[in-house]
């Protein structure tokens, strides 16, 4: 015999284990890459193609408009209607990916790093393949697919090192991209299907959970706009870089915050597992608390001594120029990731909560406040200065969020248990 509150906090670690290998396997495996990169092509290609991928990236996750937070939120009591939020999800994002990324050649804002017609011309399409590859993370963490995920990220991280061998004596930074695109867009096919496949078993299903149309927009659209703002750090701090330090300062900047970004995907795995699994019908949301304070606790642990000690270690590795340059950085965001673990826990209990209106205003003062403050820095302070704006940012946050985050801890510690319904096992 098991408990319900014990299978359910077995499945939030099941899932958020899943997740925190993706997490994991996918940051040093990236780590590897771009070390493999700097070793097979020059500097200013790689911090070029790194510029080109950050951006993609960025704009990809700008088309995906946020409904990652509200897959993981709602499919979970979506029911028969599963199927048509995931063929929805998946048509408009594609559409988000391909006007997003036309546009953002179309009006020049990629001269300094698209600098050929063909980087140009292929952009949107590179754009579009991050888009649908990245929906189908949350797609199917919403599905209770989180070694999905897993198999997903950890295949791609390792194919896409095999063609730097190989194209390495080009010396183009177009080869870098464009074998990551082509892999990525083969392995997102392979998934996509079978998180269609996962969403038609829900067929017949009741959706009398879900909440009214109108607050799911409401809930959406506060996503979307706290999404729209996060997203400015990938976008511009890179070229924040390019243009105040150069290429070649980018790529030790991008190694470095690979790590960090890193680090910050363990996190966010274990968060993404928390909503779903207390977002389920019937969620024994205090033991779900309990769960996920354990294993954040244990996660910033090892990602605060992963990033000031381990990063770097991978810095000094990757050329002594890299830990020149990005050494101090790597110090102080291992600081700044203890303070951000304080404020992702009050984003997990407003999203549950469907609170979402400070949640949003912390997200607009961490990124004025980290941008504003990486122009004001950068100069002076180099790549630190980067960290030193983060540190502020994340300082700030906490005292905006520390006390509803009391508050909200202690309302769900006091929502009534379900009943003692058992979960038979063999």
């Amino acid at each position: 015999m098991l408990s319900r509150t014990r299978f359910a906090g077995n499945r939030l670690v099941v899932n958020a284990g899943a997740l925190m290998i993706s997490s994991l396997a996918t940051g040093l495996l990236g780590l590897v890459y771009w070390v493999v990169a700097g070793r097979c092509f020059p500097a200013a290609e790689v911090g070029q193609a790194s510029a080109v991928i950050s951006t993609a990236t960025a704009l990809a996750s700008l088309s995906c408009l946020s409904l990652g937070g509200a897959f993981q939120r709602f499919l979970p009591i979506a029911g028969g209607r599963t199927s048509g939020y995931v063929i929805g999800g998946y048509l408009v994002v594609a559409a988000a990916a391909a006007l997003l990324g036309s546009g953002f050649v179309l009006f020049g804002f990629g001269e300094r790093i698209l600098l050929s017609s063909t980087e140009r011309i292929t952009f949107p399409l590179v754009v579009i393949v991050f888009a649908i590859y990245a929906l189908t993370d949350p797609i199917l963490t919403g599905l209770r697919q989180a070694p999905a995920v897993a198999v997903k990220n950890v295949t791609l991280s390792v194919v896409k090192i095999i063609p730097l061998f190989l194209l390495g004596a080009t010396g183009s930074a177009l080869s870098i991209t464009g074998s990551w695109t082509i892999l990525a867009g083969l392995i997102t096919v392979v998934f996509v299907f079978h998180a269609l496949r996962r969403a038609a078993g829900h067929r017949g299903e009741s959706s009398s959970e879900l909440p009214a149309p109108r607050e799911m927009l409401a809930f959406q659209g506060a996503f979307f706009t706290m999404m729209l703002v996060s997203s400015t750090i990938p976008l511009v701090l890179p070229l924040l870089v390019v243009n105040e330090l150069g290429t070649t300062e980018n790529a030790y900047f991008n190694l470095a915050w690979t790590m960090c970004t890193a680090a910050g995907l363990l996190r966010s795995a274990v968060g993404s597992a928390f909503v779903v699994e207390a977002s389920q019908p019937n969620a024994q949301r205090p033991a779900l608390l309990r769960h996920l304070r354990r294993m954040l606790i244990g996660v910033t642990s090892v990602t605060v001594a992963g990033i000031a000690v381990g990063g770097p270690v991978v810095l000094l590795i990757a050329g002594r120029e890299y830990f020149e340059a990005a050494g101090w950085l790597m110090v102080i965001m291992a600081g700044t990731a203890v303070i951000e673990t304080i404020v992702v826990t009050y984003f997990l209990i407003a999203q549950l909560q469907r609170r979402m209106r400070l949640m949003l205003i912390t997200q607009i003062v961490m990124v004025t406040l980290t941008v504003g403050g990486t122009v004001a820095l950068i100069g002076p302070l180099g790549l630190a200065g980067v960290g030193v704006a983060s540190l502020l940012s994340s300082g700030v946050a906490l005292i905006i969020v520390i006390r509803p985050l009391v508050n909200g801890v202690r309302e769900m510690m006091s929502e009534a248990p379900e009943p003692t319904a058992q979960v038979v096992v063999g």
